[in-house]
């Protein structure tokens, strides 16, 4: 045991000491983890930190020392649409509502309700009278829901919404990526098309947690992610977001509902936490390429459409110091990616010794350890470069969960409960 105790690292005594207080409580709670995350645990998983990230972190806390917090009744968001033009934004937010801020006079209210809670929304690129969200829940549901989670249409001129679709085709699981691969993935065209009326209890199952989305350019077609697929899947920060970063569950899903032809298919499966999507295009109005955030493993990926990799994924840029969600582009095409929590050593540690992963899952969530840290990543237009970094302490808020770069300002989502506000920063002088 004295051997013992001197070949640990301080961490590793920490944690132990960590994990040995708590079972004690763990006793008294009588937690017990759902059987898929236990089964979910692999082997070992080293997660790098990316020195070139590390090198341009900011000094000091620059998104504390810069960032304008308007009004005190907007609730906390899950993402932010901009109408500049019009000196108007709609907020998806946690309390189930969407919300209208006018710009000009900084003010803010209740727009629509939704059935579930609003995530992930975009205009339609042709017709900006037309949002398309993410609705998933935002708590558990004892009984069967009306209207699911999935892929909703809200008209803003007459406040109707209406759904596209909250059933997805069922997937044969037992399919392995093939070598080289990091998931499966089906290509242009490859992929197999239902139509969505056709969609029934034999060949397809409810959406679970439809969490992002982005819709192409002529505006037939919505791609979203389902970061996975557990029962009763919950939106935002929860036990169950932490027990699927914990194991790295390959339950990542990346969906299409194609509005021309009415049809559902699957795009990609078998990847890790799907979150923050983004179409790419080469030299035709179809787009080319996919980039996706695999939020657990802490790395942004591509997936090929088409062209000569037409078919492949690649890792696009690994080792970001924390979990990567929301991202979009500003207007010179740079990236632009928000860090909710901070990724800890401790997390990092585990991922390499995944025995205790079994242990931290009886843990109640009250009890486990969570960076209040949160931060912004900005990357050149093909994602490989980072060329701005930023942490704030966690003393305004925690949990920025998307960043929307605005014409001459950043607004940033604070998923935090009960934070009410708005909040913009100036874009850094040093990109």
């Amino acid at each position: 045991m004295f051997l013992l105790k001197n070949n640990l690292s301080n961490l590793q005594k920490s944690f132990l000491t960590f994990l040995v207080f708590n079972f004690c409580l763990v006793f008294i709670s009588c937690k017990t983890p759902e059987e898929y995350f236990k089964n979910q645990i692999k082997g070992p998983v080293e997660l790098s930190y990316n020195p070139i990230v590390e090198s341009i972190r900011s000094e000091g806390d620059p998104i504390k020392n810069n960032v304008t917090i308007n009004g005190n009744t907007l609730p906390a968001q899950d993402e932010i649409l901009l109408q500049e033009d019009l000196n108007r934004a709609f907020i998806a937010s946690i309390d189930g509502w969407i919300w209208k801020v006018d710009l000009a006079k900084n003010t803010s209210e209740p727009f629509v309700k939704t059935p579930l809670l609003p995530g992930g929304m975009v205009f339609h690129p042709k017709n900006q009278d037309i949002i398309y969200m993410c609705l998933s829940r935002g708590k558990e549901h004892k009984d069967p829901l009306v209207d699911g989670p999935g892929i909703y249409e809200l008209t803003i001129s007459t406040k109707r919404l209406r759904k596209i679709g909250t059933r997805v085709p069922l997937v044969d699981k037992t399919v392995e990526p093939s070598e080289g691969q990091i998931g499966k993935f089906f290509p242009w065209k490859d992929e197999t098309k239902i139509p969505i009326s056709k969609l029934n209890e034999t060949n397809s199952r409810y959406v679970e947690k439809a969490d992002d989305l982005t819709i192409s350019k002529d505006g037939e077609r919505i791609y979203f992610t389902e970061p996975y697929d557990h029962p009763n899947s919950i939106l935002g920060v929860s036990s169950q977001s932490k027990h699927e970063v914990l194991t790295l569950g390959r339950n990542g899903h990346l969906w299409k509902y194609d509005l021309k032809d009415n049809t559902a298919s699957l795009i990609a499966h078998q990847y890790t936490y799907l979150d923050g999507i983004l179409l790419e295009y080469s030299n035709s109005e179809i787009e080319s390429s996919i980039l996706l955030n695999e939020l657990s493993k802490s790395r942004l990926i591509r997936l090929h459409l088409t062209g000569d990799k037409k078919g492949t994924d690649e890792v696009v840029i690994d080792g970001l110091p924390g979990f990567p969600d929301g991202m979009d582009r500003d207007s010179e095409g740079r990236i632009w990616i928000a860090i909710p929590v901070e990724r800890s050593k401790l997390i990092t540690w585990l991922h390499k010794h995944p025995f205790w992963k079994s242990l931290v899952l009886y843990i109640p969530e009250s009890l486990l350890p969570v960076s209040k840290k949160t931060g912004i990543l900005a990357l050149t237009p093909n994602g490989s470069k980072p060329i701005y970094y930023a942490m704030h302490n966690g003393s305004l808020f925690s949990h920025i969960i998307v960043v929307v770069p605005g014409k001459d300002k950043l607004y940033l989502a604070v998923y935090q409960d009960g934070f009410k506000g708005f909040v913009t920063m100036s874009y850094p002088n040093n990109i």
